[in-house]
C-alpha cells in the first residue's frame, strides 16, 4: 500500500505534465501562443519546481517525509483549480508555476520515501513504481486531452488534476513514515513498529535498524562535503541526468502533437500521443522484473542503445505517418524500459545515507533545471530544424551507452550501507 501511494507522487506528475501536450492546441488558440510563449506555458511547471526543491531540502531535518509529501498533495490540488480557471497566459504560467512547486516535491520525497521504506531485495522494483506512475499519469492525461481536444475543453484536462491529487493527500495520512528519518531523529521505537509492517522477520528489521544507526554515526554531508569527499558519485549522476533529459524524451512527452503537426501529420498526433503514452506504461511495465534481475547498469545500456535506431528513422522516414508513430513508440518504449524508472531508482541507491536527501536536492534540481530549459527552447528549435533534431538525440544516445558500460557502479543486491562503504573506500 505504500508503494501505490508513494507512487501516486509519481502519477500527479505524470498527469500534469502529459495534460499539457494535447491541451497546447487548444490553448493556442485560445490565447494566441507562437513558438515562445509555448515554451514559456509548458516549462513554467519545471521552473516552479527548483524554489520547491531548494526549500524543503533546507527542511528535509525538520519536516518528515509522508508530511513533506502531504504539503505536496495540497499544492497539487490549488495549482490544479487555478490552471481550469486561468484567463490568460500570465495567469497560466502562474498556475503551472504552483503546479511545480508541488512537483519538486513529489519527486524528491517520493523517490526517497520508498527507497528508504522498500526491503533491498526489491527496492529496485518499488522505485520504479514511481517512474510507472508518472507513465500511467501521462497516458491517462492523454486520454482526458484526447477527449476534451474536439471541443476545447482544455480546462477539463488541466483542472482534473484535482481529483488525484485529493486522492494521494488522504492516503498520505494513513501511510507510515520514514523508518529512517525516526531513527535519524531519535524515535527508534516507532520506527521499529513501522518495519514491522514492511519487513518479514525480527532479525531484519533490527538488522536493518543498526545499520542505518551506524551510518548516522558520522556527521551529515554539507555542499562542501557532497561536492568534495562525494565528487565522483554526484559527477556520474550529473552525466546521467544530461542523458536522461537530452536524448530528448520531454520532446516526445510535451510536443508529439507539434511535432506530427510540423511534419504536415496532424491527423496522426492523437495517435501519437497514445502511443508515447502506451509506450511509456507498457514498457516500464516490462522492465520491472527485469530492474532487480539485470541490474541497473544493463538496463541503462540497453535502454539507451535501443534508441538510437528509431530516432533516426523517424528523420529520415518523417513524411510517412505508419513509419514515424512506429519510430516514436519504439523510441520513448526504449526510454521507458530502462533509463526513465532506472535512473530515478538509481540516485537514491548510490547517493550514501549521510548525503542522500541533500544530494537528491542537488540532482532533483539539475533535472528540472535541464528539463525547464530542454522545454523553453524545444519550441523553437522544432521551428529552425525540424525533425532532424532526432539525429543529435541519438549521437547523445550512442555516446550514453560507451559512458554508462565504462563509468557507472552496479547496485543490484547491495544494501545502501554497503554501497556508502563503497565511495568510502573509493575515496580513500
Amino acid at each position: 500500500m505504500f508503494a501505490i501511494l508513494g507512487g501516486f507522487a509519481g502519477l500527479l506528475y505524470g498527469y500534469d505534465s502529459g495534460a499539457i501536450s494535447l491541451a497546447l492546441p487548444s490553448i493556442t488558440n485560445s490565447f494566441g501562443l507562437n513558438a515562445t510563449t509555448k515554451g514559456l506555458v509548458v516549462s513554467f511547471l519545471l521552473f516552479g519546481a527548483l524554489p520547491s526543491i531548494v526549500v524543503f531540502t533546507g527542511l528535509e531535518k525538520k519536516i518528515e517525509r509522508r508530511n513533506v509529501l502531504i504539503i505536496g498533495g495540497i499544492v497539487f490540488i490549488v495549482g490544479s483549480l487555478l490552471s481550469a480557471f486561468a484567463t490568460s497566459t500570465a495567469y497560466l504560467m502562474a498556475a503551472r508555476f504552483i503546479l511545480g512547486i508541488a512537483a519538486g516535491v513529489a519527486n524528491m520525497y517520493g523517490l526517497i520515501y520508498l527507497s528508504e521504506l522498500a526491503p533491498k531485495h526489491i527496492r529496485g522494483l518499488m522505485s520504479s513504481l514511481y517512474q510507472l506512475s508518472v507513465n500511467v499519469g501521462i497516458l491517462a492525461a492523454y486520454g482526458v486531452g484526447a477527449y476534451n481536444l474536439p471541443t476545447n475543453d482544455w480546462r477539463w484536462t488541466l483542472g482534473l488534476g484535482v481529483i488525484p491529487a485529493a486522492i494521494f493527500t488522504i492516503g498520505m495520512f494513513c501511510s507510515p513514515q520514514s523508518p529512517r528519518w525516526l531513527i535519524r531523529d531519535h524515535q527508534v521505537d516507532k520506527a521499529r513498529r513501522v518495519l514491522k509492517k514492511v519487513r518479514v522477520s525480527d532479525k531484519e528489521i533490527e538488522g536493518e535498524i543498526t545499520d542505518i544507526q551506524n551510518s548516522l554515526k558520522t556527521k551529515e554531508a554539507g555542499l562542501k562535503e557532497l561536492f568534495g569527499t562525494f565528487r565522483p558519485v554526484l559527477t556520474l549522476l550529473f552525466v546521467l541526468t544530461a542523458f536522461q533529459v537530452f536524448t530528448g524524451i520531454n520532446a516526445a512527452v510535451y510536443y508529439a502533437p507539434e511535432i506530427f503537426h510540423n511534419l504536415g501529420l496532424a491527423n496522426a498526433s492523437i495517435i501519437a500521443d497514445f502511443g508515447v503514452g502506451g509506450a511509456l506504461v507498457i514498457s516500464t511495465l516490462v522492465s520491472l522484473p527485469f530492474i532487480d534481475r539485470l541490474g541497473r547498469k544493463k538496463l541503462l545500456e540497453i535502454s539507451l542503445g535501443g534508441q538510437v535506431l528509431p530516432a533516426i528513422a523517424l528523420c529520415i522516414w518523417s513524411n510517412n505517418a505508419t513509419v514515424a508513430i512506429v519510430s516514436i513508440f519504439l523510441y520513448v518504449f526504449m526510454f521507458g524500459f530502462g533509463l526513465g524508472p532506472v535512473f530515478w531508482s538509481y540516485v537514491p541507491e548510490i547517493l550514501p545515507l549521510k548525503a542522500r536527501a541533500l544530494g537528491m536536492g542537488v540532482i532533483t534540481f539539475t533535472q528540472y533545471l535541464f528539463n525547464a530549459l530542454f522545454s523553453l527552447v524545444f519550441p523553437i528549435i522544432l521551428e529552425a530544424i525540424g525533425i532532424n533534431i532526432f539525429y543529435f538525440f541519438a549521437a547523445l544516445s550512442l555516446f550514453a551507452v560507451w559512458y554508462i558500460h565504462k563509468y557507472v557502479l552496479e547496485t543490484k543486491g547491495r544494501s545502501l550501507e554497503d554501497i556508502e562503504k563503497y565511495w568510502e573506500t573509493k575515496e580513500g
